[in-house]
């Protein structure tokens, strides 16, 4: 079973490195973007990379303002 952590707001205080199966953002405006098999870096931007087999990232596939995130999700 696939467990979910909820990061609503935890990139505005702390930064930190998120890896997981699958990335779930919702930005302020509504719009809600999936990424598998992804990796969130957090500080001044969000960064989320595409993974390779060896768990390296391989691709920037975003890079958001975290005052356009309403909330971040990341399930294992």
């Amino acid at each position: 079973m696939a467990t979910q952590r909820k990061f609503i707001f935890f990139h505005r205080k702390y930064g930190g490195i998120h890896m997981s199966k699958k990335i779930r953002v919702i930005l302020r405006n509504g719009l809600e973007l999936t990424y598998e098999h992804a990796r969130v870096v957090e500080g001044t931007k969000t960064w989320i990379y595409q993974l390779n087999e060896s768990e390296y990232p391989e691709e920037l596939l975003a890079l958001i303002d975290p005052n356009h995130i309403q909330a971040l999700y990341a399930e294992d």
